[in-house]
Parts: structure tokens; sequence; C-alpha cells
């Protein structure tokens, strides 16, 4: 078996799932109604509705990895504790920044729309895994005990699974302010909301906690063995439970707030991050190459924060550039076969560019990191100033 305290398969769970998620985004954006109207890719929908949730399970993972390894940095308040502190708050920030109407205060709070605030305060995958990182972080400071730690954060989880078909209520929406309500709930137009999207990264966290205690015994594959198993359960158990006769919630809807459909998504990548585990230790490995994991796609994995951001403002567009992007050249007007070689030549341009950052990140870091605080300084100046 291959070393855990590599984690190759991590990386490369989410190379596949930037992938998927690029190729699902350029085809929604860009292929023609009539396509999207077909059996097909509403079968394609399906499945894609798992790479959210993939993003969020991964970024679980990530956190136990980086927390269990500097746990007494983590229950001080030392340098390393505030700065993952100020990292999940960047990544709210960004995602909000991400649909800001104008780059201008001014002009943002005087002409922004009411369809533009609503997008604005949208709560989407960014603000969902900065949240819950920076309420794991606090709760990990609180408590200060692994044990401790892990029961509490399974015991929320598990409320917010729970909890979802009761927050996502007209009643709850109303009660609370805008903001407040997009973050918690998708019935005014969020996408990821903290209810039941947090449940994932919370659940990623505490099945890495357990994996990595189990490595460091000799037992990591026993801990992958059962956690597939333990998959499969899930997604039979959401079945069963779903189709049986009765219903527990006076308001419930399967695909957005069922804890049953939850626990079958989840049971879903439990079943990929353990297959991809036993799959890099029975493939064999060359020294200079990895066959089984190119590099281009673990690339993609390990910044897959940076190819998220580029991806969104170069498909989609942003406040900085409206009508210099793929969706306002070819929204909705491609062919199956255009659409699959935009997708393509998006990738490899993601690819190279987080290629480049990487390069950037680890060789010239201080360049890097100035290159980020021009970024940041420079756009806080100009929207801060600009009156248009």
């Amino acid at each position: 078996m291959s070393s855990p305290s590599r984690y190759n398969f991590l990386d490369f769970f989410r190379g596949l799932i930037v992938v998927v998620m690029l190729e699902g985004h350029v085809l929604r954006e860009l292929l023609q109604p009539s396509a999207q109207s077909t059996e097909a890719f509403r079968i394609h929908e399906l499945f894609h509705g798992i790479t959210a949730p993939a993003f969020l399970f991964s970024a679980g993972f990530t956190f136990a990895i980086a927390t269990q390894r500097k746990w007494e940095e983590m229950i001080t308040l030392s340098g390393g504790f505030l700065r993952r502190i100020w990292r999940a708050i960047l990544v709210i920030v960004v995602g909000y920044l991400l649909h800001i109407p104008f780059l201008s205060l001014t002009k943002t709070l005087a002409e922004a729309s009411t369809g533009q605030w609503r997008e604005f305060l949208a709560f989407n995958v960014l603000q969902c895994i900065g949240v819950s990182l920076l309420f794991l972080r606090l709760l990990v400071f609180t408590v200060r005990k692994e044990r401790v730690f892990l029961i509490v954060a399974s015991l929320i989880g598990l409320a917010i699974v729970y909890a979802t078909p009761l927050v996502w209520m007209k009643e709850v929406t109303d009660a609370l302010p805008r903001g407040i309500a997009m973050a918690i709930n998708g019935l005014d137009g969020s996408y990821f909301p903290i209810f039941p999207y947090s449940a994932f990264l919370f659940g990623g966290a505490v099945l890495s906690w357990q994996f990595l205690r189990s490595a460091q015994v000799g037992r990591e594959a026993v801990f992958m063995t059962r956690l597939f198993l333990g998959g499969m359960g899930l997604i039979v158990v959401g079945f069963v439970f779903d189709a049986l006769p009765f219903q527990t919630y006076g308001q419930y809807d399967f695909w957005t707030t069922s804890p049953n459909f939850f626990w079958m998504k989840f049971g879903t990548l439990a079943m990929i991050m353990s297959s991809l585990w036993f799959l890099e230790g029975r493939v064999r490995h060359d020294e200079k190459r990895d066959i089984w994991m190119p590099r281009w796609l673990t690339i993609l994995g390990v910044e897959s924060f940076f190819v998220y951001v580029l991806h969104l403002i170069v498909l989609y567009g942003w406040a900085g550039n409206p009508s210099f992007n793929l969706s306002a050249w070819w929204a909705l007007q491609l062919s199956v076969t255009e659409s699959v070689a935009v997708f393509v030549g998006l990738t490899i341009a993601m690819w190279i560019a987080a290629a480049a950052w990487r390069y950037l990140k680890r060789e010239h870091t201080v360049l890097w990191r100035g290159i980020l605080w021009w970024m940041g300084i420079t756009f806080g100046i100009h929207f801060l100033k600009s009156p248009y």
C-alpha cells in the first residue's frame, strides 16, 4: 500500500472533481436548449449534482490533515491559528466578491437592482466552505480535546442534515434578514446554503480524522474497507427510507432537503474516496511519472481553489469583464461538439494557469505574496474610490 502521509488519492479526487465541474458548467452555460432538454442531459445533470458536495467533502479531509499535524498550534492563539482563521474569512469574502454588481461601491449602492443584490447575497460553494471551516477552527480552539471535537462536530453535522427540511421553510426565511436567510437555505436563490451542504464538510473532516488515526496504527486498509461498505450501506438506507409509506416532515423535497438524499450522496462520496485509495495502492508507479495519476490532474486538484475562481471569471464573467467572457459570446448557442471543444480548451487553459500559479507559489513565494497583496490593495482602492 502507498503511504497515507502523501494523500495522493485526495489530490487526484479533487482533480477529477475539478474536471467534472468544468464540463458541467460549460455544458449548462453554452449548450443549446434543444440539447439540454434531452433525457441524456437530464441524466448528466443528476450525476453532476455530486460535484459541490465533493468539494465540501474534500475540504473537510484537508482540514483534518492540516489540523491534526499542528494540533497544539490550533488550540492556542498562535500565528498559525490566526492565519487559518484569516484564510477561512478570505474564502468567504472572495465568494461574495465574485458576485459584486459593479467595480464601484458608490455605483453598487446607488444602482444595483434587486436581482443583483439577490445574486450578491446568494450562498455558493466558497461561502459555504469558508463558514464551515471558520466554525470548525473555532470549535477546535474552544474544546481543545480531539475526542470532544469529533463528537461535537459529528452531532452538529447530523443536526444540520435533519434540520434542513425545517430550515427550508418560508416562515424561517420571512423571519430573518435576507443575507442570513440566504446563507442557511436555498428558497431565495442560494445554490449551496449551510443547510444541508456544510454537513458534507463536517462529515469529511470527521472521516478524515478517523482515517489518519487508523493510518498511524497501520489499519488504514481496514478503515477504507469499512468506509466503502458503509458508503454502500448509506445509499441503500437512503433508498429504503425514502420508499417508506410515511413522511416525517410536513414540507419535504427529495432533491433539495431530504436527509435520505443527503446520505445517498454522502455514501457515494465515501465509496469514491475509498476506491481511489485502494486504486492508488494497487497500480504500479513510475519514479518519474505517475501513470494512474497524471500530473496535470493532480495540479488541478492541488490548486482547485484557484481554478474554481478563475474559471468562473472566464466562463461567466465578473464585474470587471461583463462582456468579455465565454457566456457573453456563446451562451446557449453551441452544439454538443462545440461545447465539448470549449470544455477541452478551458480545461487545458486552467491546467496551464494552475501550473504557473503553483510554480510561482512554490519557487517564488515572496513574488507570489506580493502579487496577491497588489491585487487585493488595487481592487480595494478602486472599489472604494471609483464613482462608476
